[in-house]
């Protein structure tokens, strides 16, 4: 017996998928999920009328915790998830408990795993479609499962920067990943890689700078992908002055929208040469940059004369 797979039954199917104590089935009669006694009072689980449901077992949900911690670059969240995931006791309890000290990337989790197990209903539906002797779904037909920018397109906003309107948040937001630098770095080393980071951003005044800037629905900030002609008399090269996400709300892809929406407005404005000027990158971005066409030339070095 054939049954649609609607949205509304998408969603029962996602709950009952990681509900590890009780069995449904799919009654394609009502296109409704039914307990395992229901289907045994109507026929049995083998009729034709009911459908198991796609296999999802505790390992398939750790293989998603895992997936998503390691492809996870805000660094604080992917050690504390990892440190989770090798404790081995109360896996799934404490991983959501680490996430709820992380409101966004909670988000992108949620996001992240719904989209993953719903390609397995989608594999699932695949079969039983193909079993009934009917052709596969367009691509069209299939759009939740689609991975779009959903996630960023809710939560935040991309508009250009502008100094009357941004700068104060901007230089609140140098502070802050300055201290970063501080505490990744003891003592003078840390002071020293603050202050030369803070310099790139001074090689130009704050109504020179031209870039995009991020915001959640509430106007809050949440970083900045800024640029400005190096020399000042340049007319197709640019330095990126201010290059920088927030703590809070790393590991999204706002680093990723802000370096493209930056790129393409510098691209429209004839810009030819992009140079980032900061001596250290954060490894993680290193992935980023080399997606988007940026070449390696040199690199920052430092030499502990005291150990060597």
């Amino acid at each position: 017996m054939i049954f649609e797979l609607t949205d509304s039954l998408v969603s029962d199917i996602l709950f009952a998928m990681e509900d590890q104590t009780n069995t449904s089935f799919v009654d394609a009669q009502t296109a409704s999920l039914v307990s395992k006694d229901s289907a045994l009072n109507s026929g049995g689980p083998d009729s034709e009328r009911f459908y198991a449901l796609p296999e999802w077992t505790s390992g398939d949900g750790y293989a998603l915790l895992v997936s998503f911690t390691e492809n996870l670059h805000s660094p604080l969240a992917h050690t504390e998830l990892k440190n989770v995931l090798d404790s081995g006791r109360g896996v799934f309890r404490n991983f959501k408990d680490v996430l709820k000290a992380y409101p966004q990337i909670e988000r992108k989790w949620h996001f992240y795993k719904n989209k993953c197990m719903k390609k397995r209903i989608a594999e699932w539906y695949a079969f039983l479609r193909e079993s009934w002797g009917l052709e596969a779904l367009s691509s069209s037909s299939e759009d939740f499962l689609e991975e779009t920018d959903e996630l960023l397109q809710s939560d935040f906003t991309f508009n250009s920067y502008s100094s009357v309107r941004d700068n104060e948040d901007v230089e609140r937001g140098k502070i802050l990943v300055a201290e970063e630098f501080k505490t990744q770095y003891e003592g003078e080393l840390g002071n020293a890689a603050a202050f030369l980071w803070q310099q790139v951003s001074a090689l130009a005044a704050p109504e020179n700078k031209m870039g995009f800037v991020c915001r959640t629905q509430s106007e809050e900030f949440a970083g900045c992908v800024l640029a400005a002609f190096c020399p000042s008399q340049a007319k197709k090269t640019v330095v990126l002055t201010d290059c920088f996400v927030l703590h809070d709300y790393r590991g999204l892809g706002i680093g990723g929208e802000l370096f493209s929406q930056s790129l393409a407005l510098l691209k429209q404005n004839g810009i030819q040469w992009v140079l980032l000027g900061n001596s250290i990158i954060p490894q993680e971005m290193e992935p980023l940059l080399d997606r988007l066409g940026f070449k390696r030339s040199g690199s920052c070095y430092m030499a502990d004369l005291i150990l060597s």
